[in-house]
């Protein structure tokens, strides 16, 4: 169905949702069940990136920020456009090659991240071992001081050293933003490196659990345009064992050495050589995605070229094998609860200027805010705070991924989790004074525990990144997730309502306050 058509059909059906409603419900709550009526719809077919359904559900979210009284952000426009192709892996075409003298060995790569999906990757470069991959002076740990990798491969470990350890100075047992696979890849990109070779850590606590049958990913697709300009590329276990051996010890023992002294273990890998080669197997033709963005300008003729942002995302994970994934707290909810909190902020006198940015793209691994921090409407330097909605609709319980990792008081609507809180103090603390108001509790735990991988795992990441504080409003993950059963009638609109209570009062002081919030790494 064209995009302009599954448009009309979504104005139209605010009005006929908020007919249905109780009379009990008060105005804002009233139009959020509108507005996520429309999200949730079989006419938006889940919002799956690159489809009608989600162009359509973009254009109308232009609407509801333009009648919020919203400005465009993006010259004279509500849009802001960037491409992506689909990704898959031609596997029969893409190969990692391992040389040692006249040995040779052949592996397939379990992932690749393209430079330039639209390119095949084919190198040969000399491979140097960088531990974890980390340059962190804040923590006084550097896996490349004293080594040379320009022009070649580094193979690391995922994540980062002690990372079990609550006495760990590298924030205890919770992550730091430098075992994020993206920021090692950056890392090594400013050290001059090639390409990274990224293995998971022989010594570790992941959690697993059995996948429940109707979990759902989204579609994998990339950037055709991305920030980082070199490869990265997912090794077996096994391949690091064969780059390793010429070391005289395993992958495992250097593991422990680092975690044990806390120092790395970096080494060139003199002889060692290796083939990399990946192909896109996807049609490589860009397709356009949207961020949705609006602005409130600030009247402080001191403060208004500075920003504080108010972003959630918007799509969700579509129609698959002929189930519909509704999205429904995922992220429904925080879409329509930053329109709610544009609309009680609309005519509001804010020193600071506003930015509200729904984003596309997230369940492909945050494309769109990714996107946005490579290329933003406002500087990044002078954007003071960003407040991220996502998945605020419904209480937590656990997950059997969770079960174990974290204490949580089941089924409570005035819990709501901070994630990210750890890089800004400031931040946090403009939240806390606030929270008691809108008749919520906060909670950081994770920000103190790694299990659940929650600090890499939304739009506010990529801000984080940039040295931006932010953090991501999160109402904790519940049975469901990524389910089709992720539906309209779980949604817990009063928990809603508290978080946009609190938003505004928040995005109120953050954008009056004479002293903004200060990053902390």
């Amino acid at each position: 169905m064209p995009t302009r058509i599954l448009l009309s059909l979504l104005i139209a059906l605010p009005a006929t949702a908020l007919l249905a409603q109780p009379p009990a419900l008060d105005a804002a709550t009233a139009r959020m069940r509108a507005d996520l009526e429309v999200l949730t719809s079989a006419e938006s077919a889940g919002r799956a990136s690159l489809t009608p359904g989600s162009h359509a559900v973009a254009q109308y979210l232009v609407g509801r920020l333009r009648d919020a009284g919203l400005r465009p952000a993006d010259g004279d426009a509500y849009l802001q456009r960037f491409d992506l192709v689909p990704l898959h892996l031609d596997r029969e075409r893409s190969s990692v090659v391992v040389r040692r003298g006249s040995d040779e060995q052949r592996f397939a790569p379990l992932s690749v991240a393209f430079p330039a999906p639209t390119s095949p990757v084919d190198l040969t470069l000399d491979v140097v071992f960088a531990g974890f991959g980390i340059t962190a002076p804040e923590f006084g740990y550097d896996d490349y001081a004293g080594l040379d990798v320009r022009g070649k491969a580094v193979l690391v470990f995922d994540h980062e050293p002690q990372e079990d350890d609550t006495r760990s100075p590298l924030h205890g047992a919770g992550f730091t933003l430098h075992a994020n696979a993206w920021q090692k890849t950056r890392t090594a990109q400013q050290h001059g490196a090639a390409a990274v070779l990224l293995v998971t850590e022989p010594i570790n606590t992941h959690r697993t659990a059995p996948r429940p049958p109707e979990r759902a990913n989204a579609p994998a697709q990339a950037l055709v345009a991305g920030a980082l300009g070199i490869p990265r590329v997912t090794l077996p276990a096994d391949a690091a064992v064969a780059l390793l051996r010429g070391t005289g010890r395993a992958p495992a023992d250097l593991q422990r050495a680092i975690d044990a002294t806390g120092r790395p273990a970096s080494q060139a890998l003199p002889g060692v050589t290796v083939s990399l080669r990946a192909v896109n197997g996807a049609d490589a033709t860009p397709q356009p995605s949207w961020n949705v963005v609006g602005l409130l300008p600030g009247t402080d003729p001191r403060l208004r070229d500075e920003t504080i942002m108010v972003t959630s995302h918007y799509d969700h994970l579509g129609v698959q094998q002929g189930r519909l994934y509704p999205g429904a707290n995922d992220n429904g909810s925080g879409t329509v609860a930053m329109v709610e909190v544009a609309r009680q902020l609309a005519g509001a006198r804010l020193a600071r200027s506003v930015l509200f940015v729904s984003f596309g793209s997230e369940e492909q691994l945050m494309l769109g805010s990714y996107h946005y921090a490579a290329h933003p409407l406002r500087p990044l330097p002078t954007t003071r705070a960003v407040l991220n909605l996502d998945m605020v609709g419904r209480n937590e319980a656990h997950t059997p991924e969770s079960e174990g990792a974290y204490e949580i008081t089941a089924g409570r609507s005035d819990q709501l989790n901070l994630v990210g809180a750890a890089y800004s103090p400031d931040l946090a603390a403009v939240l806390r004074q606030a929270a008691p108001a809108a008749g919520l509790t906060l909670s950081d735990k994770f920000d103190r525990e790694s299990s659940m991988r929650t600090l890499f795992r939304c739009d506010h990441l990529p801000f984080l990144q940039h040295g931006v504080p932010a953090v991501w409003l999160f109402g904790g993950f519940h049975p469901g997730y990524h389910e089709p059963s992720d539906t309209i009638d779980r949604v817990d609109f009063d928990k809603m309502a508290r978080t946009v209570r609190l938003t505004v009062e928040a995005v109120k002081a953050l954008a009056n306050s004479d002293a903004p919030p200060k990053f902390r790494y």
